[in-house]
Parts: C-alpha cells; structure tokens; sequence
C-alpha cells in the first residue's frame, strides 16, 4: 500500500526571493562603496552595509534549497521516496529522526506532518484534506523506528 502526495511551492515566491535577495546584495555592496566616497559614519554604515549583504545572500540562498520547489513524497515499505525538481532521493524510515503532527488552530481545517532527518525538516501541508493525511500519518508512525 503506497501513498503518495506533492507539495507545491510557487515559482513566484522563489522569483521574489530572488530578487529581494540582489536587492539587498546590491544594496550591501552600494554601502561599502560609499563609504570610500564619503568616509563619515563610517562604522555604522559598514555595519547595515553587510547586514543587508549578508541578508541579500540568505535570501537567494533560501530561494535555491530543496524545500523550496514542489517535492512529491512516495511512501514505501521500506522508505519514502521524494521527486524533487533535480532528480530523486530516497529516505530509509531508519534515518528519519523525526515525525510530528502540527495543529496551529483547530477551529482551522489546516495542519502539518514536519518529517525530520538529521538537520533537514521536509514538511508537508494540507489543507482540507484530514482524512488523507492522518493517514500517512498513521502510516510513518508504524515505520519510523522509536516514534
């Protein structure tokens, strides 16, 4: 009995990621630049010139991470299997460190199953659609060991 199901992630919000990103970069990078031009307040001015540089990066560094395309998660005896948008990977349940069901509001028809490997979280959304995911709930917590 597999189960499987695909979360989908807007190419819109990896765009303005992005660009926000290069904003701030390129924002960064003009700060440092003034600071040779105009050489007052030259601390402070360095300083908010590489947060927002460090920031710039962060953000085009988010928009480029596994979790931020669509993934489809294939649910297997022995492992779940995610199709991501360079290729595929396979999660044996002896290296999943982690499942947890996610309630933020029970008057709202939207939770969250967060899986956990190590340092990477891969979470899957629903929303109207209880019933399916309980069950691939109910499915993980019969093979991921110590759960």
């Amino acid at each position: 009995m597999g189960l499987s199901y695909t979360v989908k992630k807007s190419k819109v919000s990896r765009l303005g990621y992005r660009i926000t990103g290069i904003v701030f970069l390129l924002l960064g990078i003009a700060g440092v630049v003034l600071v040779w031009k105009v050489p007052r307040m030259q601390f402070l001015v360095i300083a908010v010139a590489f947060m927002a540089a460090f920031y710039g990066i962060y953000l085009i560094k988010a928009s480029v991470r596994q979790q931020a395309y669509d993934i489809t998660y294939e649910f297997t005896e022995e492992h779940i299997k995610l199709k991501l948008h360079n290729g595929e990977r396979l999660l044996p349940y002896g290296e999943v460190t982690g499942i947890q069901w996610i309630e933020p509001s029970p008057d709202i028809d939207y939770f969250m199953i967060q899986i956990r490997n190590g340092k990477k979280q891969y979470v899957l959304h629903f929303d109207h659609n209880r019933r399916y995911g309980e069950r691939i709930y109910e499915y993980l917590k019969e093979r991921v060991p110590d759960m």
